[in-house]
């Protein structure tokens, strides 16, 4: 069959320069959507992996004192406070948690040394999260607060003896019991800007996971007739 001239220029007619600029710039806009939804879910994984070693590391540190016989204590030096903080700083650097056990409670009793077995776990929570808080047995700030001033005020500790804060620091023992304790978790990531907080049952060892978004929104303005009212006083 012979193709007459008009048909076969429709046949061999290709795509105009506009269509193919549009084109690339579809291709480009759902690129873009695509790796930013992409990072957005990335760094908030970060926050959740988090919280999810925080949790690991709690059930970790209490079946290895169970199994072991021997006291297990995780210290938090992001919420130490007091000239105990600046020692945990400069042993462990740049560490949000650090994990320690009482290795031979008969000859050294009271001597916690580094735990080897944890240092995977402290590098992947140190990594991903930062402490905001750390409250023991759940408690808020200011209730806690003010059942330690009457014994901070009753007793002092002398000059040569390390203490470390009530806040920062979480003990496990070898019946299978320990501490209380409240965490609140924040993302390494600033554009993350939610918290997840993970609270500890020390005596059945039930842990448990809640996600608080960031509702902190600056104050409003005064109004303008306060402002112009206060000017001219």
């Amino acid at each position: 069959m012979t193709l007459r001239p008009h048909q076969l220029q429709q046949r061999t007619r290709g795509f105009t320069l506009i269509e193919q600029l549009l084109t690339v710039v579809l291709m480009l806009l759902l690129l873009g959507a695509v790796v930013y939804n992409f990072s957005t879910a990335a760094n908030g994984a970060r926050l959740d992996e988090g919280a999810m070693q925080m949790e690991s590391l709690f059930r970790f540190a209490r079946a290895h004192a169970e199994s072991t016989g021997k006291q297990v204590r995780i210290l938090f030096p992001e919420a130490e406070s007091g000239d105990n903080a600046e020692t945990l700083v400069a042993e462990a650097p740049g560490t949000t948690v650090r994990v320690m056990w009482e290795a031979d409670p008969a000859g050294a009793p009271g001597v916690f040394q580094d735990l080897p077995d944890a240092a995977s776990y402290v590098q992947s929570i140190s990594e991903l999260v930062s402490i905001q808080q750390v409250q023991p047995g759940g408690q808020s700030v200011e209730t806690t607060a003010e059942a330690a001033a009457p014994e901070a005020q009753a007793s002092e500790t002398s000059a040569g003896e390390t203490s470390h804060s009530p806040f920062s620091v979480v003990n496990f023992y070898p019946d299978g019991t320990g501490d209380s304790v409240e965490i609140v978790l924040t993302s390494r990531d600033e554009t993350d800007v939610r918290r997840i907080t993970v609270r500890l049952a020390g005596l059945t060892g039930t842990i448990r996971r809640q996600t608080v978004a960031d509702t902190t929104e600056p104050e409003p303005p005064a109004p303008a007739t306060e402002a112009a009212a206060e000017g001219l006083k």
